[in-house]
């Protein structure tokens, strides 16, 4: 994917590749479209989750939110590319719906929000953040990006694990205004 853009710009399907030959076409196709370098990682497989953290000297875990995958088409790969995110009118973006988790044993959201914050803390972020996850068929977690500026309309995935854990929007993007300011106040 390029290394310099978000919001899964320039990650398609094709993005999962399976040889060198498909991993060299990527990169040029890559260099072609975007004034980036390229960043390679491994495809891990699993369920896709969002944990939003939120403070600064005590950060806390939002509740657990996962970015349903397991409506897209047999052998396409699980993956959060542009299509699923603004192809409205596709059948990506149609099938795949971002909904807090209710089907999680109470240890494995445990796992998944300390493992937010312990990320949220090493790479000494603020205010707010959202770690995306890969949930592995086995149990196991693996960090799949540390967010700091996540998406925060009214109908983003932080705004929904905010308003599960009792805030309104409105108090959510106060509470993040106060962290920042909070900062500069005792600076």
């Amino acid at each position: 994917k390029p290394a310099r853009e978000d919001g899964s710009i320039g990650i398609e399907f094709n993005a999962v590749v399976n040889s060198i030959r498909e991993l060299m076409e990527r990169i040029d196709w890559l260099h072609a479209n975007f004034d980036s370098p390229v960043l390679i990682e491994e495809y891990v497989e699993g369920r896709e989750m969002y944990v939003g953290v939120i403070g600064n000297d005590n950060p806390a875990a939002l509740p657990v939110v996962e970015l349903d995958l397991s409506r897209l088409p047999e052998g396409t790969p699980r993956i959060a590319g542009a299509e699923v995110k603004w192809g409205k009118g596709t059948r990506a973006y149609r099938d795949t719906k971002s909904a807090v988790v209710d089907d999680l044993p109470d240890d494995t959201a445990a796992t998944l929000q300390q493992t937010a914050v312990a990320v949220f803390q090493a790479l000494e972020l603020r205010d707010y953040a959202r770690i995306d996850m890969r949930l592995r068929p086995d149990g196991r977690v693996a960090v799949i990006e540390a967010n700091p500026n996540p998406w925060l309309a009214s109908k983003a995935e932080f705004a929904l694990a905010a308003r599960k854990a009792g805030r309104t929007y409105t108090q959510l993007i106060g509470e993040i205004l106060d962290l920042a300011l909070s900062r500069y106040r005792a600076a």
